[in-house]
């Protein structure tokens, strides 16, 4: 039986692409690759709970398949910051993420540094 809970997560990682934008622990694909090779250690031998495994495979199925995106379609193309779903990504890129680091002009920081 885990035979086909293994090659189930293996399939759906192939739907889950890989952020280049991310580095580090940041990106979900990076995350679900590195728990399903230490969930299934021993390959399709492992020992698991398939009741478990079928529950998550499902979720993550779902959410890789765009379901409920497809179910409920947004009738806006912007977010309450009022960025669209591009500027998002850029701002929370990792390249994005360096550029505040270098400038470190965080509100509370300035507070910091004067007193």
């Amino acid at each position: 039986m885990a035979r086909n809970s293994y090659r189930n997560f293996l399939r759906l990682l192939d739907k889950w692409p890989v952020d280049s934008t991310k580095a580090g622990d940041r990106d979900l694909g990076k995350y679900l690759r590195l728990r399903v090779t230490e969930g299934f250690r021993h390959g399709d031998a492992t020992a698991v709970d398939e009741t478990e495994c079928q529950r998550i495979y499902a979720s993550l199925n779902r959410i890789a398949t765009n379901v409920h995106a497809k179910q409920y379609p947004r009738t806006l193309r912007s977010t309450s910051t009022g960025l669209t779903a591009e500027e998002c990504k850029q701002v929370i890129s990792e390249e994005f993420l360096q550029i505040l680091k270098e400038q470190d002009k965080g509100f509370f920081s300035g507070l910091f540094k004067r007193g």
